[in-house]
């Protein structure tokens, strides 16, 4: 169980880790755009397939690359969409980004959090297709998403 966690390379607290999948494109891509409010908000970035987190989550490699997730500092996990919510929320008005802001409204939102997760699983299931290794069914993709 987590109690109080501090970081002793720059002696502020951590709140949490944003956990990504490192072996994707899209997902480096936002995480570099993010970078700085998310630390700036003491959470800390940290790839899923790390041994640490790996150990901690205790998924399966296709569960565990399956959404980000936030391990927040008193030990709870939260994925996808909420993950992202959570977030925004936790960065705190005097210090939030502008795509925080349009979460944390869109989530306040009548249907807004259904929206925001059905998008994001729509996203995650597709986060690969630049890359060329896409494991979405073409049946499922439409010929105006490129998928020939």
């Amino acid at each position: 169980m987590f109690t109080e966690i501090s970081d002793n390379v720059d002696r502020r607290r951590v709140r949490g880790w944003v956990l990504y999948d490192a072996s994707c494109a899209f997902c480096l891509d936002l995480v570099e755009r993010a970078r700085t409010p998310i630390e700036n908000g003491g959470f800390r970035l940290e790839p899923l397939p790390s041994p640490w987190v790996k150990e901690r989550l205790k998924l399966p490699g296709e569960v565990l690359l399956a959404e980000m997730r936030v391990l927040t500092g008193d030990g709870r996990v939260i994925g996808g969409a909420d993950a992202l919510v959570y977030l925004a929320k936790a960065l705190g008005a005097g210090h939030r980004p502008s795509w925080a802001w349009l979460l944390v409204v869109a989530s306040k939102m009548p249907f807004g959090m259904r929206l925001l997760r059905a998008g994001y699983a729509w996203i995650a299931a597709r986060r690969y297709c630049r890359q060329a290794l896409c494991t979405v069914p073409k049946s499922r993709m439409s010929k105006k998403e490129g998928m020939q």
